[in-house]
């Protein structure tokens, strides 16, 4: 008798971790482009007619956290309408900054937890803009986090970054970066592979403009670093004087006053990292100067991890952090105004005067 009640025991231990191990197997799929290196989906607007050649660019770089707003990740579920109602704020601080070019991170494009919305072409077509890429970072059939109580948890995962354009878009080549080694296979499993989208944006015949959308590592600074050395190794290999680096970089500019002991990240330990320094040795130029200027949290910022770097071919005429409330993410957007100033020669070619960041419009 106590013999088949052990066995019976085992049997069903057994038949629980075979499931548990299925349904790890069949949740950690569903990612369609493992590819290294792989070309973004890019949409062109019907019946939206693209503005003549610029003299000037308005530039944001935004991480919008997939349209939650500015809470955190155990604070949901949100339901479909808090979701769109988010979009729609961020659609009117993009509008009233009159942005021509967006910089998207965190971008839902067909995930459960921001009800199956294409975030990238609701605000494309919520702005007017004439094109759109979208690359995917993170693919999942089921993703069960927040851990507890499931009815948090993400689900299924297909999510990104963009760049909306008011002219065409030529080319979007998606780099994948790889994930940290510090982490056990089975959360790399389910954890987003960070990304360089490569975009090229057709300004006139025969003026390209290279953008970089970046999105880099959080929590690892060796893995991050890796993905700043990745950066600059790409705009090395392309280069041009009419070039945008910009993105989340999930780093503190050199000779930020604080790098530890951050409330709402109390783990995260900046000391020693350089990874803006890295980026800043190819020669491009930060709009606001590489200063402590704050862009996370966003309802109460305590560190900036946004930037845009750009090159010779681009002349910063004003640039700052956007804090206009109702704050729209967790992440406040970073904006740049340039004057097209064209030219030949490497990136680093001519240096640029360092702006003085001005107030945010509201």
């Amino acid at each position: 008798m106590l013999r088949r009640i052990i066995r019976g025991a085992l049997m069903l231990i057994g038949l629980v971790v075979l499931a548990a191990v299925v349904f790890l197997w069949w949740a950690s799929g569903g990612e369609e482009d493992t590819r290294e290196v792989a070309p973004g989906e890019i949409v062109a607007a019907a019946g939206v007619t693209p503005p003549p050649a610029p003299s000037e660019i308005t530039v944001v770089t935004f991480n919008i956290g997939y349209g939650r707003g500015p809470a955190g990740d155990y604070a949901g579920p949100w339901t479909q309408a808090q979701i769109t109602g988010w979009l729609d704020g961020i659609a009117a601080q993009l509008t009233a900054m009159k942005a021509d070019i967006v910089a998207l991170q965190e971008v839902d494009l067909d995930a459960a937890r921001s009800h199956g919305i294409d975030e990238g072409k609701y605000l494309q077509e919520k702005l007017g803009m004439a094109a759109r890429t979208c690359v995917v970072t993170w693919e999942n059939n089921y993703v069960p986090f927040p851990y507890w109580p499931p009815s948090k948890q993400y689900g299924r995962m297909k999510s990104g970054q963009c760049v909306l354009s008011r002219w065409p878009i030529a080319s979007s080549t998606r780099y994948r970066l790889p994930q940290p080694d510090e982490q056990p296979f089975w959360k790399n499993a389910f954890y987003l592979h960070r990304a360089i989208d490569h975009v090229e944006v057709t300004l006139a015949p025969g003026k390209t403009l290279h953008v970089y959308n970046v999105h880099l590592e959080a929590f690892h600074a060796g893995n991050r670093q890796q993905h700043a050395d990745a950066l600059a190794a790409l705009v090395a290999k392309n280069p041009s004087p009419d070039v945008l680096v910009l993105g989340d970089f999930n780093a503190l500019p050199p000779g930020a006053i604080v790098q530890r002991g951050f409330s709402d990240e109390p783990d995260i330990d900046f000391t020693g990292d350089d990874t803006i320094s890295r980026v800043a040795a190819t020669g491009l130029h930060e709009a606001l100067g590489l200063k402590d200027l704050y862009t996370h949290p966003a309802d109460a910022p305590t560190r900036r991890l946004d930037y845009i770097f750009y090159g010779a071919g681009l002349s910063v005429e004003e640039a700052h952090v956007i804090t206009a409330q109702p704050v729209q993410s967790d992440h406040l957007p970073v904006f740049a105004r340039f004057r097209v100033v064209g030219g030949g020669g490497a990136a680093a070619a001519a240096p640029a005067p360092t702006p003085t960041p001005t107030p945010a419009p509201n």
